[in-house]
């Protein structure tokens, strides 16, 4: 419509009807007494202007334009309430989001180009505060052994390669002084996100320290529960060269004095430091397989640890007339490997596959393989006992499903999870000796190809 200098409406279109019947006003009539300064403005400075105005319950966005060489301006207006509804409803929906986010108990964080541009509170508490008040670089707070997993997981995303990765990995605080910096396992998941208009990494995390405290505390009670199964063995094996040991020092003491003895007496004692060697290697494979600890993983050949796994079992196969056949390539690559966990894993299957068979009347049979399969190396134990009931070949892995009486029933689930923290996998199946068979794929390792 358009508004003479004195505030007369002089003309109004279709469209500016809703405006006067709200402004209770005729073509002819004076606009209202806060519009008189508005119009006074524009014709004197001769520059538009632009405002807001809420007429009862709806919003209006006008602009005052000033018509050169005349006594009059021209008011465009436009209805702009259910735009500032849905504004004030897009704030509110919001404001609630960011409740949500602050104050949730997963630690939420966006990165970018490998930086922290923002972190929810909890996510600050896991990865730590920046010293400097800005974001800082995503890997300031983690662990130096978990960096590489870390870059390549955030590689994948980055390239398209993967739409998410989920991961666990070690977090170390920031504190104050001396004080040791205290470390933290998180479970994460990181995907491809848009913030701002560039593409940046979405990462939730889930602190699991406490669950892998009780992990580390389970993972002890299988090792105890495994060394009991084969301590008769154990002992056996060490029984031998004590029994040797006290017959060398029985022949020492009646020949030690006597002339010519001296070659006897050598030989003697060259056998009794034998017989202790045995001794002291039996007590340092069951030490190293019960020590507790985290997970440290390193190149090797998985051959090793499948090895001293069938040493510590070796006793407890031979006093129940179980055979031991070993098919172990001699060509593995390396894989990136926790070799007690291996042993662990291993070791669990065999005892499994013994106890399995206790009650067969038939000759027995454990098979161990090793060999190459596609990018893994696959290790195999299998029996020749009564196999694994229809229907329970994943039933097994659960945690404290047991089908033996004294059984903790977590040894299956522990070792699946040992090797999963490998990124392998750990499945059952039957075995062509008619018994199960368990297979264990873990990924060959990557060598970095240097230019």
């Amino acid at each position: 419509f358009r508004v003479a200098t004195d505030g007369t409406i002089v003309y109004g279109n279709e469209g500016s009807r809703r405006v006067l019947e709200k402004w209770g006003r005729h073509s002819g009539e004076k606009i209202p007494a806060d519009w008189l300064d508005i119009v006074s403005r524009v014709m004197t400075s001769g520059i538009e202007e632009e405002t807001e105005m809420e007429i009862d319950d709806d919003v209006f966005s006008f602009v005052v334009v000033p018509v050169e060489g005349s006594d009059y301006v021209n008011i465009y207006g436009l209805d702009i309430t259910r735009r500032r509804r849905m504004e004030k409803a897009l704030k509110k929906s919001e404001r609630q989001f960011r409740d949500l986010v602050e104050n949730s108990l997963v630690g939420i964080g966006i990165l970018r180009d490998g930086n922290i541009i923002y972190r929810n509170p909890e996510q600050e508490r896991l990865w730590g505060a920046a010293s400097d008040g800005a974001g800082g670089s995503a890997f300031d707070h983690i662990h130096p052994d978990d960096a590489d997993k870390v870059q390549r997981g955030l590689q994948q995303i980055v390239t398209g390669k993967s739409p998410y990765v989920d991961m666990e990995l070690r977090m170390i605080s920031s504190t104050a002084g001396n004080e040791k910096p205290p470390m933290k396992w998180v479970h994460c998941r990181a995907s491809l996100t848009e913030h701002q208009g560039e593409k940046a990494v979405l990462v939730n995390m889930m602190d699991v320290t406490r669950m892998k405290q009780l992990e580390s505390l389970l993972r002890v009670e299988d090792k105890m529960a495994s060394l009991g199964r084969v301590a008769a063995g154990i002992a056996h094996e060490i029984r031998n060269p004590l029994s040797g040991i006290n017959i060398y020092l029985s022949t020492l003491e009646k020949i030690y004095d006597k002339k010519d003895s001296h070659d006897t007496v050598l030989g003697i004692l060259e056998r009794l430091k034998s017989a202790s060697d045995k001794i002291e290697s039996v007590i340092r494979r069951v030490m190293d397989f019960a020590k507790p600890g985290m997970p440290h993983f390193v190149m090797g050949n998985i051959n090793e640890p499948v090895e001293e796994a069938i040493k510590l079992a070796s006793v407890t196969l031979r006093k129940r007339g179980i055979k031991i056949e070993k098919r172990l390539s001699t060509n593995l690559p390396d894989s990136r490997i926790d070799r007690q966990m291996i042993e662990s894993v291993v070791l669990n299957l065999i005892t499994n596959a013994i106890e399995a068979m206790k009650d067969v009347d038939q000759t027995n049979k454990i098979r161990v393989s090793s060999y190459v399969k596609g990018n893994h190396v696959r290790v195999t134990v299998s029996d020749s006992g009564p196999g694994i009931p229809p229907g329970l070949q994943d039933s097994i892995f659960d945690p404290f499903y047991t089908t033996k009486n004294g059984s903790t029933g977590i040894g299956l689930s522990l070792s699946r999870r040992f090797i999963a923290d490998h990124g392998g996998s750990l499945r059952s199946s039957k075995s062509r000796l008619g018994g199960g068979k368990f297979t264990i794929e873990i990924p060959i390792a990557q060598r970095k190809h240097t230019p």
